[in-house]
C-alpha cells in the first residue's frame, strides 16, 4: 500500500474501533461520554474546542481576537445551556468573556470584567466584576465599591439560595467578604 493512503486507513480504522465501544454510541446519542447525572452535553455542546485564540464549534473556526484586540489566548470554554462562555485572556486586571450561542452558532455581545458566576445553567442569571463594580449579565451595576489603589475584586459567590452575593475584595493585608442582595427577576 501506498504511503499516502496509509493515515485514511488508520483513521477510518480508528474510527471504526471507537464506534465499537460504548463511547461511540454516546456521542452518536448526543450524550457526552464523561456526563455525569444532571449536567448531559448535546452533540453541539460536546463538539467545541479551542486552541490559542481560535475558538472550534462543529467545522467552524472563529478568531476571537477579531473580537477584540486584546484578546491574546482563550483560558476556557464552559456550556451553559444553549450558551458556551469562552473565557478569554487580555491582561492582568480584567478579562473578555465571548458568549457564544449553539442555536444560532453566532455570538452575543461580549463581557468585559472577571470572576462571571451564574447558577441553574442559566447564563442570564451571570454577575460579574469589573474594576469597582458588580454588573448583573446585561450590564446592569449591582454595587459600586470605593477600592484604594491595593485593593481588588478577588470573588464572586452566590448564597442564600442565589438571593445574595458574597463579595471578596483583597487588600495587600488580606481579604474581606461584603454580602449584598441581588436584584430580584
Amino acid at each position: 500500500m501506498k504511503r499516502k493512503y496509509l493515515f485514511p486507513v488508520v483513521l477510518l480504522m480508528c474510527v471504526l474501533w471507537l464506534s465499537s465501544c460504548g463511547q461511540g454510541q454516546n456521542l452518536r446519542e448526543g450524550i457526552s461520554p464523561n456526563a455525569q447525572s444532571g449536567s448531559q452535553q448535546t452533540l453541539e455542546q460536546a463538539s467545541f474546542s479551542f486552541e490559542g485564540s481560535i475558538f472550534h464549534y462543529g467545522t467552524y473556526d472563529y478568531d476571537v481576537s477579531s473580537r477584540n484586540q486584546s484578546i491574546n489566548s482563550i483560558l476556557s470554554a464552559i456550556p451553559v445551556g444553549q450558551k458556551i462562555v469562552i473565557e478569554c485572556h487580555v491582561g492582568p486586571k480584567n478579562g473578555v468573556y465571548c458568549i457564544f450561542d449553539t442555536e444560532s452558532e453566532s455570538f452575543d455581545e461580549d463581557i468585559i470584567g472577571n470572576n462571571l458566576i451564574w447558577h441553574s445553567d442559566d447564563i442570564t442569571t451571570a454577575v460579574y466584576s469589573f474594576w469597582s463594580e458588580i454588573h448583573t449579565y446585561d450590564g446592569n451595576v449591582i454595587k459600586t465599591y470605593d477600592l484604594a489603589e491595593d485593593s481588588h475584586i478577588y470573588g464572586l459567590a452566590f448564597c442564600d439560595n442565589y438571593a445574595k452575593l458574597d463579595v471578596t475584595i483583597a487588600h495587600n493585608d488580606g481579604t474581606e467578604t461584603d454580602t449584598i442582595a441581588l436584584p430580584s427577576k
